[in-house]
């Protein structure tokens, strides 16, 4: 209610307007050191009345078009401190929170720019078009630098002090039956040390990386989990993501594996110092399998969380493993 009543309907937005929706928040999902919420609207859904979207064609409609992503601010209660459309025409595809700096780091989509909103000014700028594929991530450092991938997983940086874009001769590891192109990240998470960052690849043949800040270097994991395609399929069959690190100082994430002929969510466990990995359960709700996730978590109480996309309606399903509750040192700012 606070949602629908607050952000639409004080935006002025009719639901039956005939625009392209405000389907989801994508990965644009933030939350500061005092608990403030920041979210920001994507735009695949189709206009009432139609069955599909596509946003180069409905550009320039006078009535399809998508007005922009808004962007709602609220307290963890519900109470909305402001609410605007940020981002013209475009969604907001991914976002990270430099808090210190008081800015949003994003990604627009279809155009694919980089972009920064300033929390006190409440002003968007662009910074520039980085690629026609859209990462699904923007990962932080210590200093609250910004990084993010184009479309041949080659690494970008936005340097905070400098607010210079430019790449960092690092790139991510791809399928040896691939040339690295749409090799974007899908899902980030802080090692327990801080000291750099593991990732998933958003690609056919997806694959597990470390990243260290300090030396720029890549450790490749090689293939997530499953055995290794000798040629592309569908990327949902490689997907993975869901990634964080459990009190066991493991990381956990979700793949897609082969059963039956279907590609279904199984939940893996990475020993980080040998790669060692162990396949420990297919995600099941009400006895069906989840579709894919998106993203997960580690929660205070031991469990841990995973958000699916693509089934109707979406789950959020927990798992518990046996871990011991408590939160994890590094905390993570970004959707």
């Amino acid at each position: 209610d606070h949602l629908e009543n607050g952000f639409f309907v004080r935006l002025g937005i009719d639901p039956a307007n005939g625009e392209a929706t405000h389907s989801k928040v994508h990965k644009s999902l933030l939350q500061g050191e005092d608990g403030t919420i920041y979210a920001a609207t994507h735009c695949t859904g189709a206009p009432a009345g139609d069955w599909i979207w596509r946003a180069w064609n409905c550009w320039n409609h006078p009535v399809k078009y998508f007005r922009g992503s808004g962007i709602v601010v609220m307290r963890p209660d519900g109470e909305i401190l402001y609410q605007k459309i940020f981002l013209p025409h475009e969604g907001s595809r991914c976002m990270a929170l430099a808090e210190h700096h008081r800015r949003i780091y994003g990604l627009s989509y279809p155009r694919n720019r980089f972009f920064l909103y300033d929390l006190d000014t409440h002003e968007t700028r662009i910074i520039g078009r980085i690629g026609n594929i859209n990462p699904q991530c923007i990962w932080l450092d210590s200093e609250e630098n910004g990084y993010t991938t184009d479309d041949y997983g080659r690494v970008l940086k936005f340097d905070a002090e400098k607010e210079t874009l430019e790449f960092i001769d690092v790139t991510l590891p791809h399928a040896p039956y691939r040339d690295g192109y749409h090799n974007t990240v899908y899902d980030v998470t802080p090692s327990p040390d801080g000291k750099g960052v593991f990732g998933s690849t958003w690609t056919w043949g997806s694959r597990l990386f470390y990243l260290d800040f300090k030396t720029r270097k890549v450790r490749d994991y090689g293939k997530a989990a499953g055995e290794e395609a000798k040629e592309w399929n569908h990327i949902i069959n490689d997907h993975v993501g869901g990634l964080f690190f459990g009190s066991d100082e493991q990381l956990y994430f979700v793949a897609n594996l082969p059963v039956d002929g279907a590609a279904r969510p199984h939940l893996v466990r990475c020993n980080p110092a040998s790669g060692e990995r162990e396949i420990l359960s297919p995600l099941f709700c009400d006895g069906k399998y989840g579709d894919h996730i998106s993203r997960g978590a580690f929660g205070a109480d031991g469990k841990l969380y995973f958000a699916e996309a693509g089934n109707t309606p979406t789950k959020l399903f927990w798992c518990d493993v046996g871990l011991k509750p408590g939160k994890h040192g590094v905390r993570r700012t970004w959707g």
